[in-house]
């Protein structure tokens, strides 16, 4: 059934944009939110920022509800499919409109716009207001709110955009998320999980998509937004108990700080030597994409090759008490762990100490730049199993994992550091490179006044000073345990 809107047509840029009306009934009939188009199964074909049903359907229809004077700007809808047509409308001959005969500007900007019923419309901007009227219009149970009388006939501005007729709909959908990114951008700042999501510009956003679809320790089957590996939710924080290894927030700066070459850090970033914000601003052509993407493909494969313990069952590396209250459990003891390359923050630490190493192969490979090969960078690497990464061992126990109170006042229990934390992460940084060789120190530098000992010294609490010169020692040679 054909579909026929009187409009305005307007340009700005590339896009050729329509001004037409919808009556609340339509809106919430026809237009529909990215997920209802094309499903949630591929992260690097998001189109729209993860949708707050919840308080778009308590506080915007409540707006709509009691507020008679309620009011909305105009909803940005992208139109795919449908074989959209403009028939301009030729009103200069009209006496009533011999106005529009002085204006050249004016001309053809008025018309009809017409789809053939096969078209698809999704909110770019405007999606909580959409949610909120489908509320109100569809009845769902999502509020108890009843709309005001006629309100299924007030109109909401509308501005459709349409691809140009000979645009490649995959050309398109980068554009659409790019306006989608830049109306939410500068309206109201959007989250870092959601800017990841759906930016365009930003390379590291988009390789970080391309990693959790694309990569074998990321990927699961299914729907690629439900990554087994990376949390697809809000928040950079993972709970003990989550079966993810890390966020898509945490991943995203990770992967940075594992590209993040001396050159790069020394010279600048891509073809032009840019600082990093101002490389994130712009999308760099295809090539310069499939090169990072594959850079960092051979980082994570070394990585995972090289520490196989990131293969493990999260849930069961993230249990603090294992070895303290819940000790006379022997399997327990056996079966769980506390290892500290299961948080966020310490996972930030094991990039930046992995690009550490990776620098200084690269230094004894000339010929290669900063690029090594997956065999060059695994054998850079292997040192980081000589770490010690068991959070209740030195130099983690009682700087990362420290005691505290239970809330019912019977005994300790063991959780992260919520103090001095920043401190706390950079001294662990200090010792790990000097255990690593990254760092050559002097006695005086290890042990004389204001050294690493006597700061490491001071983060411990007061019962731990008997077991200090053996933590020390521990610290000192590394030995695993």
């Amino acid at each position: 059934m054909t579909e026929i809107y009187p409009a305005i047509k307007a340009r700005m840029g590339r896009w050729d944009y329509f001004m037409v009306r919808m009556s609340m009934r339509d809106l919430a009939r026809t237009v529909k939110y990215a997920e209802d188009i094309h499903g949630a199964t591929q992260l690097s074909d998001a189109i729209q920022r993860e949708l707050n049903k919840s308080r778009a359907a308590k506080e915007i229809a409540t707006y709509l509800v009691k507020q008679e004077d309620r009011f909305f700007s105009s909803i940005v809808v992208a139109a795919l499919r449908g074989d959209p047509q403009w028939h301009p409308v030729n009103m200069e001959d009209d006496p009533q409109f011999s106005i529009l005969m002085s204006d050249k500007s004016l001309s053809g900007a008025f018309g009809v716009l017409t789809f053939n019923g096969e078209q698809d419309y999704f909110a770019l901007d405007g999606q909580h207001r959409l949610s909120a009227i489908r509320a109100l219009m569809d009845d769902d149970g999502r509020v108890d709110l009843e709309p005001p009388e006629g309100f299924a006939y007030e109109h909401v501005p509308v501005i459709i955009v349409i691809p140009h007729s000979l645009e490649l709909e995959k050309e398109f959908m980068v554009r659409y998320r790019r306006l989608f990114g830049n109306l939410n951008r500068h309206a109201k700042a959007m989250s870092q999980f959601d800017n990841i999501v759906m930016d365009e510009d930003d390379i590291f956003a988009i390789i970080t998509r391309r990693l959790i679809v694309d990569h074998e320790f990321f990927r699961s089957p299914g729907k690629d937004t439900d990554s087994s590996r990376i949390k697809m939710k809000r928040s950079k924080n993972i709970s003990s108990g989550s079966s993810h290894w890390s966020s898509l927030e945490a991943l995203y700066e990770i992967n940075i700080r594992l590209l993040n070459t001396a050159p790069r850090r020394n010279e600048g970033w891509g073809l032009n030597a840019e600082k990093i914000n101002d490389y994130k601003r712009f999308r760099p052509d295809e090539e310069d994409i499939d090169t990072l993407a594959q850079e960092l493909t051979l980082y994570w494969d070394a990585l995972v090759d090289t520490l196989p313990v990131l293969r493990s069952d999260p849930a069961r590396m993230r249990i603090h008490n294992s070895r303290t209250d819940e000790q006379e459990n022997e399997k327990a003891e056996d079966e769980a762990r506390d290892n500290v390359l299961f948080w966020p923050i310490t996972q930030e630490l094991l990039a930046d100490l992995a690009r550490a190493l990776l620098d200084d192969a690269a230094k004894k490979q000339p010929d290669s730049g900063s690029i090594l090969t997956l065999e060059q960078a695994k054998t850079a690497l292997e040192p980081l199993n000589s770490i010690v990464w068991d959070a209740h061992q030195p130099p983690w126990r009682h700087v990362f994992l420290v005691q505290n109170p239970k809330k019912n006042g019977q005994g300790y229990e063991w959780r992260i550091a919520n103090e001095d934390r920043t401190e706390r992460i950079r001294l662990l940084e200090r010792i790990v490179r000097w255990q690593l060789r990254l760092d050559q120190l002097s006695d005086m530098e290890i042990s004389g006044p204001g050294g690493l000992r006597e700061v490491w010294r001071s983060l411990l609490p007061l019962e731990a000073v008997e077991e200090e010169d053996d933590m020390w020692e521990k610290i000192k040679n590394g030995v695993q345990v």
